[in-house]
């Protein structure tokens, strides 16, 4: 089982029986899609990246911690992004 799955089905054992009923038709319905097998592959390769690249957030993070401290940040919002 794909762990984002597993993931989901936790969480939805917590739903009520209606809303575990809408989110098992929605994800027939996803299921159904024609492009569902790619964006599952795409969501694995996702995963994989992410999961392997812990270390290097790990050190930019560091880094944009250490530019506030030193006022070297500026707080700007979404839209400026």
């Amino acid at each position: 089982m794909l762990p984002y799955i597993k993931d989901v089905l936790e969480i939805a054992s917590n739903f009520s029986e209606d809303e575990q009923k809408i989110l098992a038709s929605h994800w027939i319905q996803e299921m159904k899609s024609p492009d569902c097998i790619e964006r599952i592959k795409d969501e694995m390769k996702w995963e994989k990246t992410f999961s392997e690249s812990q270390d290097i957030l790990e050190i930019l993070a560091d880094r944009a911690l250490e530019d506030a401290k030193q006022g070297k940040a500026e707080e700007i919002g979404w839209d400026k992004l």
